[in-house]
């Protein structure tokens, strides 16, 4: 070797161009490796954060349920509400026109007011007064009209009238019975 112009060389099992590509292709599978454990992550990360939102979507799903259920109990109430407020018109102008009834010449001291019956308690000045001018309408209005009169030392009548209204079932089996024989 003492002849050669050149100094020996150690060869390598891997040359210099072999040794880049072998860095560049362990750096990409690096990279490749890091991005897909950073993938992993945000995947779990999202998968954490979809299961979360699916708790949060249920809990507004029995919220909205609850709210609904709580709407439609208040339209009721309301329907309700507006209901008895018809009503409570219908028996306040019955009570008006049932006073606007009574005439002048009686006295009333007592009136009770029930579904299907009207009980009224007075002084009126003679028997005939009491039915020509509030027990017939008061018969026109209920079914059924009583009364029951008792002489005050001053020649007046107190009174006690009973109106009641003929329940249709009680009417229609009369009827029938009626028939029957």
């Amino acid at each position: 070797m003492k002849y050669s112009f050149t100094s020996a060389q150690t060869k390598h099992i891997l040359g210099k161009i072999v040794k880049i590509w072998l860095f560049y292709i362990v750096l990409s599978v690096g990279i490749m490796v890091g991005f897909f454990v950073a993938l992993k992550i945000q995947v779990g990360s999202i998968s954490n954060k979809s299961v979360s939102e699916e708790k949060k979507k249920a809990f507004f799903d029995e919220e909205i349920a609850k709210i609904s259920e709580r709407h439609k109990r208040a339209e009721f109430e309301l329907d309700i509400i507006k209901s008895d407020d018809i009503d409570n018109s219908v028996v306040k102008d019955g009570i008006i026109n049932l006073l606007n009834l009574i005439p002048d010449q009686i006295t009333i001291s007592y009136m009770q007011i029930n579904n299907k019956s009207l009980v009224i308690k007075g002084v009126t000045p003679s028997k005939e007064v009491f039915r020509y001018l509030l027990q017939n309408p008061l018969s026109a209005i209920f079914g059924r009209s009583e009364v029951t009169f008792y002489m005050l030392s001053n020649g007046w009548y107190e009174f006690v009238s009973q109106s009641h209204t003929q329940d249709l079932l009680t009417t229609n089996k009369m009827d029938k019975k009626n028939e029957a024989k």
